[in-house]
């Protein structure tokens, strides 16, 4: 009988963690992993790959990415302290990176609406929505590939709300098949996934020490930094 492999493999490397301290953990998610179960019983997800290699069955992932953004996640390591974990991730700031086709009109900006969730995707609605709130600012750009390299702040946090926010000004994520305009063109080899990525989560953990991680970009993002020039990222 013919061996059948699981369509979804498991990664090749231990999950990287970035931080480990008091009840808090996070760890580097790889693009291409949900974060949690899906309905199919072969496909890995980030949650119980990080609880299988730490030995922990009752870690809890505190929020969550897309399947193909990569970056940081915190997870939770004690239940009794998970409504403490939730107030400090409440309260933290997290920064994205996106390489986007299309340059945005302003240098730092707001973009803001009510979103709501559909199959597959979010809309904008004037109703029955949740507000999202993102504060963008235009690192480097190139007119030349029609690309820029944005960062985006979260001031809420909801479902597809960067790539909504994004798309919604005519700078769609490089890759976003979902959030996508077929007018607008980049003039760069597409990627294999969307290029979004969590790199900088900034909170105070339960000792009052302020605590910054920066996650290193990957190298299917890194390889379109060529594109731009004078970049400063965020701190």
């Amino acid at each position: 009988m013919k061996e059948t492999r699981p369509k979804f493999q498991v990664p090749e490397n231990p999950i990287h963690k970035w931080y480990e301290k008091g009840f808090l953990l996070a760890v580097e998610k790889p693009a291409g992993i949900p974060v949690h179960a899906t309905f199919d019983p072969n496909r890995p997800n980030l949650e119980d790959l990080v609880r299988q290699q730490e030995k922990e069955p009752e870690l809890r992932l505190l929020h969550r990415l897309d399947r193909d953004t990569s970056g940081i996640l915190l997870f939770c390591k004690e239940p009794s302290k998970n409504k403490e974990a939730d107030s400090i991730l409440a309260d933290s700031e997290k920064t994205y990176l996106a390489i986007c086709v299309g340059i945005p009109t302003e240098k730092e900006f707001r973009v803001e609406c009510f979103l709501k969730d559909g199959k597959g995707k979010v809309s904008s609605v004037r109703s029955g929505g949740k507000k999202a709130i993102t504060d963008f600012t235009l690192l480097s750009y190139s007119k030349e590939k029609n690309l820029s390299l944005v960062a985006a702040k979260l001031v809420t946090g909801r479902r597809h709300q960067i790539r909504f926010h994004l798309y919604s000004i005519g700078t769609p994520i490089l890759g976003d098949e979902t959030y996508s305009d077929p007018s607008i063109k980049s003039l760069v080899s597409k990627p294999k996934r969307f290029l979004l990525h969590s790199y900088l989560l900034k909170f105070k953990n339960e000792f009052e020490e302020d605590i910054k991680i920066v996650s290193e970009l990957p190298s299917d993002f890194q390889s379109y930094l060529r594109f731009f020039s004078g970049i400063r990222f965020p701190e």
